[in-house]
């Protein structure tokens, strides 16, 4: 199969990358030029401007090399991973080239939270895919309904390697008995990890912008970023943070309420602590106070803290090593959702 499919040259620790690299010699892709380009434009600040102020200039520019790009590569499917840069005018043109077009959102279509989780154009171009996938089984019911659309559901996964995994084990590094949570800053989060800190519960934060909401203290630690443009001195250090605190927390935007996002997968599969938020989804991929944790609300949220953190270490590495263990027998991982995906796309292609 021919795939011309999202991704970046210059970001590798995306989702379209932890499914590319899980490619098997079936599938002859190439990744989307137009992205990367559209990003580096955006990092100047002129072409910020314009892009606020008259996007369709952008736009037209960025669809122009899609359409001829797909010409080029001659692809069977074209998979799309959101497609803010993409407008319903360059997906018509490649329909009439017989082209299987694909869309698989991470956030979520039409309900955007802010600026980036979606646009205009990703709402607009819904009819124009032949396949709507989407990490949420809530959310693909609703773009069913709404637009009478094809959909499947892939959820999210963790992308930790058996040698990332040992390695941070290697290393055994001493648990911090403290809350963390890796992310950056919101108005969802900002006031939640508030309500923590009143209550005089000690809060690591690892993440872009926490400075201008929160004002380090005895009971807030803001951890500065390692290396110019990305967090991590590199990707070791993500997961031996997961791991190391007491308590990873985890907080849903609108669009994951009742469903699940990241961490519901990262956090157990590298055996850290999960307290999530409760959903029926994240029920079905994971046992309640055996290997994760849920609460339902800030009073909830607080209370699970404090009873999380004056659990006896050998009751938290019970489940750790629960949480670990069903992240690795159900295979929740990017190898294991590629190739559902790749089925899928394989399945259009006969249709």
């Amino acid at each position: 199969m021919r795939l011309l499919i999202s991704g970046s040259k210059l970001n590798s620790n995306t989702i379209a990358s932890f499914i590319i690299r899980n490619f098997d010699n079936t599938i002859e892709f190439e990744l989307l030029r137009f992205p990367d380009k559209y990003s580096q434009l955006l990092s100047n600040r002129f072409f910020k401007i314009v892009s606020r102020l008259a996007p369709q200039l952008l736009i037209w520019k960025m669809n122009k090399d899609f359409v001829n790009q797909v010409r080029e590569f001659k692809p069977a499917v074209v998979l799309v991973f959101k497609g803010m840069e993409i407008s319903k005018r360059s997906l018509m043109k490649i329909k009439t080239m017989g082209v299987k077009l694909a869309n698989y959102n991470f956030d979520h279509p039409f309900i955007h939270f802010s600026r980036g989780t979606g646009n205009r154009f990703v709402t607009e171009a819904i009819p124009y895919y032949d396949l709507h996938i989407s990490y949420s089984s809530l959310i693909a019911k609703q773009l069913l309904e709404r637009y009478q659309v094809q959909t499947a559901v892939i959820p999210f996964g963790f992308h930790i390697t058996e040698e990332q995994f040992a390695n941070v084990i290697l290393e055994d590094v001493p648990e911090i008995n403290e809350v963390c949570f890796v992310g950056n800053p919101d108005s969802i989060r900002i006031a939640a990890l508030q309500k923590l800190i009143n209550e005089k519960i000690k809060i690591n934060v690892y993440g872009f912008g926490w400075e201008s909401y929160l004002k380090p203290s005895d009971w807030l630690t803001i951890h500065k970023h390692r290396r110019q443009g990305t967090f991590w001195e590199d990707q070791l250090e993500f997961w031996k943070v997961i791991r190391q605190y007491r308590i990873q927390l985890n907080f849903f935007r609108p669009h994951n309420e009742g469903s699940h996002n990241l961490r519901t997968f990262e956090v157990p599969s590298v055996g850290g602590i999960l307290l999530t938020p409760d959903s029926m989804e994240q029920r079905s991929f994971f046992e309640n106070e055996r290997e994760l944790f849920f609460y339902s609300d800030e009073t909830g949220m607080i209370r699970q803290c404090k009873r999380l953190l004056a659990m006896e270490g050998k009751e938290i590495n019970k489940i750790r090593n629960s949480a670990r263990k069903k992240s690795i027998e159900q295979d929740y991982s990017y190898k294991r959702r590629t190739a559902d995906l790749v089925a899928l796309l394989k399945n259009l292609l006969i249709k």
